[in-house]
């Protein structure tokens, strides 16, 4: 299974994913979601978060600024994420490893916010308004 990773740039193949209690990243996707009138989910702060499904990975690396998309391998076994709707969709783990750089630079482009956080909610709401 792959597993893929969007949020902060600059990182390169071999780095660490770490959570933002050990990075000290200010910036989560809830409140960006909040701000777009989307659920507020508390996501932990001691965990990583990867997805399986790459436009979703994708959404989230355009909630920062030049967010980047990364594939990446879990450095242990993965749980999945209780808040995520969509079964198999979101996992968590203590930490991760950059194996490739899929895009370093993801912005909303053509896209709008809301068809953004309705991706984040889930494939099957992609297309519902």
């Amino acid at each position: 299974m792959s597993y893929f990773h969007g949020g902060i740039p600059g990182l390169s193949i071999g780095d660490r994913l770490l959570p933002p209690d050990r990075t000290g990243t200010e910036r989560r996707l809830s409140s960006f979601a909040a701000d777009l009138g989307g659920p507020a989910h508390a996501l932990r702060t001691d965990l990583v978060y990867l997805t399986t499904e790459r436009q979703v990975a994708r959404a989230y690396a355009a909630f920062y600024p030049d967010g980047a998309l990364y594939q990446v391998l879990p450095e242990s076994p993965v749980d999945p994420d209780p808040d995520c709707a969509e079964p198999g969709l979101s996992w968590q783990c203590p930490a991760a490893v950059v194996v490739t750089v899929v895009d370093p630079v993801v912005l909303f482009r053509d896209r709008t916010p809301e068809r953004w956080i309705r991706m984040l909610n889930g494939p099957q709401q992609a297309g519902a308004r």
